[in-house]
């Protein structure tokens, strides 16, 4: 039975094979394979082509997303080291308030307030800088001996000038005055250290209650507003101490007085530190309200001025820079003060309403 099967399987499978059904069935599906396999690989192509262009384009899309580069020399990049460094050289002028700062730097130390020299005591003050230098005198001791403060400074090669005074000054006569011996320290300081930058730093505030004549709280507005203008036409630096030491009503905050008057605290000292650094940051990157040496107000004014009104003033030009050179030397209590402004002032000058702070 197994032989006639295999027989007839045979004979049917070789008579297909001889009418070619079969390779014509098998040619027919390898053909149709052949496409099914080729039309598959276009599709597949096709699809690793649009992802890869999918994929560019998303790379694409992600690099236009990326922050642009800051160009070099721009940015953020001032260090903590470069803010210590800025008080290389600073030198801190000033009355008892100054004098409780010196003693905070001393004992705290450290990169930045052991950089920082000062020129202070008590009583001391604009008017005061101005008296002859006597053994009763308030002039700071420096080396052990008195002296006007712009010759300790030269002394000590000072680059930056940090000065602070008014708490004595401002009950002694109007604002306007104060304003103009102040100014004269300045310009008896420019003329020992020619290269120094001056700073202004504005008067603290007081506690309301302990307020006396002309030495309270809007008086202190009023002046520091005063020196903060003086600052921009001179080109000096200018530095808001008291605003950031004011309570809601505008006095020293609490916090910060050791006194109930206007002496300050550690707390107070730690803020002006940190006022100083942000001013030094801002000095250092070019983006202070205040720029050293920048053009002042009457400058600016000039500049706009027309051909013929620059043509007009160049005739008194030289005339106006020997007066104002005159207006900056150094005056000594012996000369005549008549061409230099106050220079320095006689022991017999006016001191009612001093107030020694």
């Amino acid at each position: 039975m197994r032989k006639e099967w295999k027989y007839r399987l045979s004979c049917g499978f070789l008579a297909l094979t001889m009418a070619g059904v079969q390779p014509a069935l098998v040619y027919a599906v390898q053909d149709h394979t052949a496409e099914a396999q080729e039309a598959l690989s276009e599709e597949d192509s096709a699809a690793q082509n649009q992802e890869t262009s999918s994929d560019t384009e998303n790379a694409l899309q992600s690099q236009e997303n990326l922050p642009e580069e800051a160009p070099e020399g721009e940015g953020d990049f001032t260090t903590e080291e470069q803010i210590d460094a800025y008080f290389d050289g600073a030198v801190f002028v000033g009355d008892s308030v100054m004098v409780g700062y010196s003693n905070y730097a001393m004992r705290r130390g450290g990169p930045c307030l052991g950089r920082m020299q000062f020129l202070a005591a008590v009583s001391f003050s604009a008017f005061n800088a101005l008296r002859p230098v006597t053994a009763k005198s308030t002039h700071p001791l420096y080396q052990g001996q008195k002296r006007y403060i712009w010759e300790s400074l030269a002394m000590m090669q000072a680059k930056k000038v940090f000065i602070c005074f008014g708490l004595n000054d401002i009950d002694m006569g109007p604002l306007e005055r104060t304003g103009e011996r102040y100014a004269q320290v300045a310009a008896n300081i420019k003329a020992a250290c020619p290269d120094a930058e001056i700073h202004i730093m504005s008067m603290t505030y007081m506690r309301s209650a302990r307020a006396k004549g002309r030495l309270n709280n809007p008086s202190i507005v009023q002046f520091n507003e005063m020196m903060r203008q003086m600052a921009l036409n001179n080109g000096w630096g200018f530095v808001d101490i008291a605003n950031p030491l004011a309570d809601a009503s505008g006095q020293l905050a609490s916090q910060y007085c050791s006194d109930n008057y206007v002496h300050q605290t550690n707390a107070a000292y730690d803020v002006w530190t940190q006022v100083l650094r942000e001013y030094a940051k801002a000095q250092i990157e070019g983006t202070s309200a205040y720029p050293i040496g920048g053009q002042n107000v009457q400058e600016e004014e000039a500049s706009e001025a027309s051909p013929e009104e620059h043509a007009g003033e160049q005739e008194t030009t030289a005339e106006q820079e020997t007066n104002e050179t005159q207006g900056s030397r150094v005056i000594g209590p012996k000369e005549d003060r008549s061409q230099g402004g106050p220079g320095v002032v006689k022991e017999s000058e006016e001191e009612d309403g001093m107030t020694n702070l």
